[in-house]
């Protein structure tokens, strides 16, 4: 006759035999898992033979395809996409990369660039553009194929270096404006061909008329309606300087007619 005790030491040797079972399967699957990994971290038919780059309008394909040529001939899943990207970063233009990798031997790049927001001409007065960030852009070629405003600045070719941040006052002010002007005042961004500051005050150029336009603190899209409005039905005198600053007004000061 067995006893309750009995009972109760036979269920424990049960589950201890169902625990052995449980946990040499699951190193079993571990064990299967981690070879075929291993095995496609080493064949070679897994080995990366072509690149595609796409998204870049600044930065030539040559250039990023050279940077990351290194990569050819190594195994798929071995290749970091966090050491692609730090490469291509150290292109100014650079300022994000999407990697994706196909199977078997494939990789595509999106190249998410830094656009141009205006160009800083240098003392010397060679042009650098600059981000919205105040990021120093490179450029390729002898065109600048971006239209962008320019502003005008006593600092020295030295000053301007590749992917660093230009720490001035004056510039972060005039990339604040022209920032407002994006959102608030989108349709007029096209007549800006330059800024320019007169006794720390940011002053714009009229592409069409060369008027020089003083920019208001509030109210910046309905002050720019008035001053086209004047512009379109007043007798605005070319190099003239309208002042936005006044509430509800325009102030012209006469230029030349």
């Amino acid at each position: 006759m067995h006893t309750s005790r009995d009972l109760r030491q036979r269920k424990r040797r049960g589950n201890s035999r169902y625990y052995l079972f449980f946990a040499f399967s699951l190193f079993a699957c571990l064990g299967v898992i981690g070879g075929i990994f291993y095995a496609f971290r080493h064949l070679s038919i897994f080995e990366l033979q072509s690149i595609s780059v796409h998204g870049n309008t600044a930065v030539p394909d040559s250039l990023l395809l050279q940077k990351t040529q290194k990569y050819l001939g190594q195994n798929l899943f071995q290749i970091s996409k966090k050491s692609i990207r730090q490469d291509l970063q150290s292109f100014s233009r650079v300022k994000d990369a999407k990697i994706k990798k196909h199977l078997l031997d494939k990789l595509s790049i999106q190249i998410i660039e830094r656009s141009g927001m205006l160009y800083v001409k240098s003392f010397e007065g060679n042009l650098f553009p600059i981000d919205e960030d105040g990021i120093v852009l490179s450029k390729y070629g002898k065109v600048y194929k971006e239209d962008l405003p320019i502003f005008s600045s006593y600092y020295p070719d030295a000053s301007f270096k590749a992917g660093s941040k230009l720490d001035k006052e004056d510039i972060a002010r005039i990339c604040k404006l022209h920032k407002r002007i994006v959102k608030e005042a989108t349709e007029y961004l096209n007549i800006i061909s330059e800024y320019y500051m007169v006794d720390n005050t940011i002053h714009i150029i009229d592409a069409r008329f060369g008027t020089c336009i003083i920019p208001s603190e509030n109210d910046l899209a309905k002050q720019f309606k008035r001053y086209q409005f004047v512009q379109d039905n007043g007798n605005i005198g070319r190099r003239s300087t309208v002042d936005l600053r006044f509430e509800n007004q325009v102030v012209v000061k006469a230029g030349e007619k």
